[in-house]
């Protein structure tokens, strides 16, 4: 399982990122780009949100310089997608974006939007809580004989400090597999085409993420859920399909009020390329057909 967007809903986190991250550029006062106030700033960034999404597949969290999660799939990488879109704008000579960043630099040494959205991400101070309904699900069914284990990119201390401060059960405490590195992509792109629409072509999304499935393939997990699906589904459904793992329970889209519908459509709506993903509503989907006492993990 993953952690952010399954145990805990990050919407807060997320919008608090964008607020740093809006912050810093309203901090410059950058009256010559007419860029020292709220309103104006938050005016030209939503115009620059506004334009992203003309290209939805385009932009959002890089790897190896390829895009390794699109910008809209959760509340943290819509910040990340939209720092790769102005660092975009700086390579294409845009005036405000490189004036901006020029400034940045002098001010604050952050060479990139990007480093801003890195910088906006630690700035997060708060507790983390937990999903109550996740929390019941994974204590019931780790009690029930199954074992669940927590693979992610956030650091295992923080997420064992998180199971600690919600009073996970010590007889049905997740164990931990953190700094998974999803997102690290390898050298040799392995395209995932998801859909194809009139609007945009063939929908690739790379799946070659050795260090993620270094972990898959060392746990042979019988079920994976995730909430980001590039992130978590993608090669999951590529090691499925060449047979390497079988996901007997399933591979499950967690759906939130953050989740993308474009997403939810192209991945189960009618002509989806990957019929192997069920969205997952309600933790009642997700209960499996008997109870063992040597389930491998899930």
């Amino acid at each position: 399982m993953d952690f952010d967007g399954v145990y805990t809903d990050p919407t807060e986190e997320g919008e608090n990122c964008s607020r740093f991250f809006r912050n810093k550029i309203l901090s410059l006062g950058l009256s010559e780009f007419n860029l020292d106030s709220e309103a104006k700033v938050d005016s030209w960034l939503g115009e620059l949100r506004a334009r992203q999404a003309a290209s939805p597949f385009s932009y959002g969290w890089r790897s190896e310089g390829r895009v390794s999660a699109f910008t809209f799939e959760d509340p943290f990488i819509r910040n990340i997608g939209l720092a790769d879109f102005l660092d975009h704008l700086v390579e294409e000579g845009n005036p405000r974006a490189k004036g901006i960043l020029t400034r940045l630099k002098k001010t604050d040494k952050i060479g990139s939007f990007g480093k801003l959205s890195e910088w906006s991400f630690l700035q997060l101070k708060h507790a983390k809580r937990a999903d109550p309904f996740a929390k019941k699900w994974v204590e019931e069914t780790i009690r029930s004989g199954h074992e669940i284990v927590i693979v992610s990119n956030s650091a295992t201390d923080k997420i064992e400090e998180f199971l600690e401060q919600n009073k996970f059960a010590p007889d049905a405490r997740p164990k931990v597999r953190g700094g998974a590195r999803k997102f690290g992509l390898g050298k040799s792109p392995r395209p995932l085409i998801i859909a194809k629409t009139p609007e945009n072509g063939e929908i690739r999304i790379d799946t070659d993420r050795p260090f993620y499935e270094e972990a898959l393939m060392e746990l042979k997990p019988d079920a994976v859920v995730g909430d980001v699906f590039c992130l978590d589904l993608s090669l999951p459904i590529r090691l499925k399909r060449e047979g390497k793992l079988n996901f007997k329970w399933g591979i499950f889209y967690r759906h939130r009020d953050y989740t993308p519908s474009a997403m939810v459509d192209l991945v189960t709506g009618r002509g989806t390329q990957v019929p192997e993903v069920t969205l997952l509503r309600e933790w009642s989907q997700l209960t499996p057909s008997t109870t063992v006492s040597n389930s491998k993990p899930l």
